[in-house]
């Protein structure tokens, strides 16, 4: 920890440690749809402001709630700093939440058939494929909004410590559902990766497996609590 850092409130979100975190993820995340589109794919630039902007921020969100779950598990870079750590999962946590509702609003703002005909029928409608990934996106920010409420601070003690956890772990339940939103609306594109500009990935494919990644752990550290004996 910093001087700085040491002479901020204690519960204080935004400071030198989180502000790298969002400048690296949110950066990396722009500069990686930035080249893959408007660079590699030659995508005109005025559709950044909106159609790429929101690919951006949708990566951005996976990250950061894949890292506030992961932040103390497999990222052990705080802990000799207990407090430090807590105020970046909370960050990480929150920010997550914030940036997937700015991508919830970016998307239904542009969600025609002009920007993703392959999510339409022959009349306008969504088909299939465009009704459950618009589904399971709607449920994953429904099920995102628990963890995050209940990371005010007066709400492990009004809930209590079983319930709290409880609420929590529903990020576990978001986190399934971000990658069956990313699996139903980006499996097609992900089988021609001959159709990948400059051979990079698509967002949803990299997004899905950052998403799949604390699922994953958390999967193996039941599966090692429950050989020793001890409840997940």
């Amino acid at each position: 920890m910093t001087e700085d850092e040491s002479n901020l409130p204690a519960n204080r979100l935004w400071q030198p440690t989180t502000a790298r975190w969002f400048y690296v993820i949110f950066g990396g995340c722009l500069t990686y749809a930035v080249v893959r589109y408007h660079f590699a794919g030659n995508v005109p630039w005025r559709y950044f402001p909106a159609f790429i902007l929101n690919k951006a921020t949708s990566l951005a969100a996976v990250f950061f709630i894949a890292s506030s779950y992961l932040i103390g598990k497999t990222i052990r870079w705080y802990d000799d700093d207990k407090r430090l750590r807590l105020v970046v999962i909370k960050f990480c946590g929150l920010m997550g939440f914030s940036l997937a509702a700015i991508h919830a609003v970016l998307s239904l703002s542009i969600w025609t058939p002009a920007y993703f005909a392959k999510y339409f029928d022959d009349i306008g409608r969504l088909n299939l494929q465009g009704e459950l990934g618009m589904a399971t996106g709607v449920t994953a920010l429904f099920f995102l909004s628990s963890p995050a409420i209940t990371t005010l601070p007066m709400m492990p003690k009004a809930l209590g410590g079983q319930r709290w956890k409880r609420a929590q772990r529903m990020g576990y339940v978001s986190l399934i559902l971000v990658s069956a939103h990313l699996f139903v609306l980006g499996l097609k594109g992900w089988l021609k990766p001959q159709g990948w500009y400059a051979w990079m990935p698509p967002i949803s494919l990299v997004a899905f497996v950052v998403a799949v990644v604390p699922l994953v752990v958390k999967r193996g550290l039941v599966l090692e609590r429950e050989k020793r004996g001890l409840k997940s």
